[in-house]
């Protein structure tokens, strides 16, 4: 925590500097030590404090790092303490009225460092108590993100002696604290008490949960703290308690490597908000002939109409995506589109102040610059009329698709000649394509390829053309079809755990590459996976919709739990792997802790 000195130790320090000066010597080991705390006045810990300020004198000069992020007082003050420097001291001054027979505590968690080389004084605290009793129980905890279990950041986690659920958004808490950057928070100085823990992304800074963008955390049960509970515990010096294995005494606790998280009493996994209102969100034109309207929530079977005021309906026509919240308007009469102001009458689902869905009807006015400074200028380069989204080698079974800057018109497949290459022999092909539909930006070259072979296709000038009157010069597109013995394959036996799960592969910044549901215990196997390193996660999908539900506090439902293999997967070509995974534990995410596990790998040619 900190170290106080009596005057024999700055007598001592005094003359240690002054035979420094004298011998002025060049260079030397550098400084690694922290700032260290010589006295404070009042003294920390003090009781019956009646002061508006306080003052730590340190050995050395100091300087503060983003204080104003990563100060804290608990319980809070009502308006911010003022926070100064004057020579080696550092003095805090606040205005509000404390609370009587209270314990406060000043929170500067890595915020304080010396001058020099910036070595930082850890987790530092000033408490005392107004009163003639300072608290010290304590609590600690973790505070993950609740999909992936990385370590929350830039959160408060608060204590509330108020047990109400409207108690977050109203009220100050009674203790707050931020999480380290490995997500383990500890708050010290506690009284004796029944509380409720909740963790919030505070975007406005008002420490009040406000729904919204805000994301939150909270525990199902209530915690009662007392004297049995932790004392005056340090965030760095905790400890991790393997669990205890079956028929076994108890496990011994295992200090933590600095650079794994620590393991705290009581876990929280923050989530973003549902939202739970329906309106419109945003409505823009960012091309002549595309309007876009979006929903805050997904439409359902809800109806959704537009129109154009004082045009004709056949002039443009709606497209929705999957999720039925974003609506994309193509104008394809240029008398409509080539006006730079439109005006729409948009009728959508609408949540009123009564919480009831209703129809709502908007009139919006859209603008649009039908010619940039760039085109008037001439400088404006002309966009591709389309792109491949395939690679020049593709996975047995993958459908080549193009995908128009505009909706595309069915091309012309006169002008288009489309080769298959097997050796040295050549076969001439007829393409053919298809639209997909609610996406008229889109085709698909559906002519059933051979893994193993080459294909061209040559297109002529105008063998492509959009809506609005666009089409590509001449091009040609070369691709392979890979074989399966290009890939590599995983199989997982998993158990542990009985109902729905999604098993999902994941690649570089935990990008899903492929999922599977399935109900475990069970098997799943994922097949053409390109040579790499991979992680694993496991949904528990116990509303068994398909996908990750985020948690909602209004609804009392906590956020699907989430599991990691725990290890990187590494996948080769023409190799199959077969691996067993026990998934009863769940929310884990343990890396490097336990053994490389057992993997049987043959060739798939076997």
């Amino acid at each position: 925590m900190y170290k106080i000195f009596g005057i024999a130790g700055i007598l001592l320090a005094a003359v240690v500097l002054s035979c420094a000066r004298q011998s002025s010597p060049s260079g030397g080991p550098r400084d690694k030590k922290p700032p260290v705390v010589l006295n404070c006045k009042p003294e920390n810990g003090s009781k019956w404090f009646s002061s508006n300020s306080f003052e730590v004198t340190f050995d050395e000069y100091v300087i503060l790092d983003k204080i104003s992020e990563k100060f804290m007082v608990s319980p809070p003050l009502k308006a911010k303490p003022e926070i100064m420097l004057k020579g080696k001291k550092l003095v805090v001054k606040w205005d509000d009225k404390l609370a009587e027979n209270t314990t406060y505590t000043f929170y500067f968690q890595d915020a304080i460092k010396d001058n020099n080389e910036g070595n930082v004084l850890n987790n530092y605290q000033y408490s005392f108590s107004t009163g003639a009793i300072l608290d010290s129980l304590s609590i600690t905890g973790n505070v993950f993100n609740a999909l992936d279990l990385e370590a929350a950041q830039d959160v408060l986690v608060m204590l509330y002696s108020n047990l109400s659920d409207t108690a977050p958004a109203k009220t100050l808490p009674a203790y707050i604290t931020k999480p380290d950057p490995s997500g383990g928070f500890c708050i010290n100085h506690i009284k004796p008490g029944t509380y409720r823990i909740f963790a919030l992304n505070d975007i406005n800074g008002n420490r009040k949960y406000d729904g919204g963008d805000e994301q939150f955390a909270y525990l199902d049960t209530v915690v009662s703290i007392s004297a049995k509970d932790f004392y005056n515990v340090k965030l760095d010096t905790l400890k991790r308690f393997p669990e205890k294995p079956k028929g076994k005494t108890e496990a011994k606790p295992v200090v933590q490597k600095p650079d794994l998280f620590t393991k705290g009493r009581f876990q929280l996994y923050l989530f973003d908000t549902e939202k739970t209102n329906q309106y419109l969100t945003s409505s823009d034109r960012k091309k002549a002939g595309l309007m876009t309207f979006t929903l805050a929530r997904p439409a359902d079977t809800a109806k959704v109409t537009m129109h154009i005021l004082g045009e004709s309906d056949s002039s443009w026509y709606m497209e929705e995506n999957p999720t039925r919240d974003t609506f994309n308007i193509w104008i394809r009469d240029s008398l409509v589109y080539s006006k730079s102001a439109l005006k729409a009458l948009v009728r959508f689902p609408y949540t009123d102040s009564t919480h009831t869905l209703i129809y709502k009807t908007d009139t919006v006015r859209m603008n649009f610059a039908t010619r940039t400074p760039a085109q008037r200028r001439g400088k404006e380069r002309k966009p591709q009329l389309l792109t491949p989204v395939f690679r020049q080698v593709i996975k047995p079974g993958t459908v080549p698709a193009f995908m128009g800057v505009n909706p595309l018109h069915m091309p012309d497949t006169s002008k288009m000649y489309f080769e298959q290459a097997i050796d040295t022999n050549y076969t001439r092909l007829s393409p053919v394509f298809s639209q997909v539909p609610g996406n008229s930006r889109k085709l698909l070259l559906t002519n059933k390829l051979i893994p193993g072979e080459s294909y061209t296709l040559i297109c002529d000038k105008h063998a492509f053309s959009d809506i609005f009157g666009g089409s590509n010069d001449s091009t040609a597109y070369k691709f392979k079809v890979a074989t399966d013995a290009d890939y590599g394959k995983l199989n997982l036996n998993i158990t542990g755990y009985s109902g729905k799960i999604i098993v999902q592969l994941l690649g570089e910044k935990e990008k899903v590459i492929s999922q599977k549901d399935i109900v475990a215990p069970g098997k799943v196997a994922f097949g053409l996976v390109d040579h790499g390193k991979y992680r694993i996660r496991a949904i528990y999908d116990l509303n068994g919709d398909g996908k990750w539900t985020s948690g909602s506090f209004a609804l009392k439902r906590q956020p699907e739990p989430v599991s990691y293999y725990p290890q990187e997967v590494e996948i080769k070509i023409n190799w199959e792997i077969d691996q067993d995974w026990d998934i009863s534990n769940k929310n884990s995410k343990v890396i490097g802790l336990r053994a490389k596990p057992e993997v049987k790998t043959k060739t798939q040619s076997q």
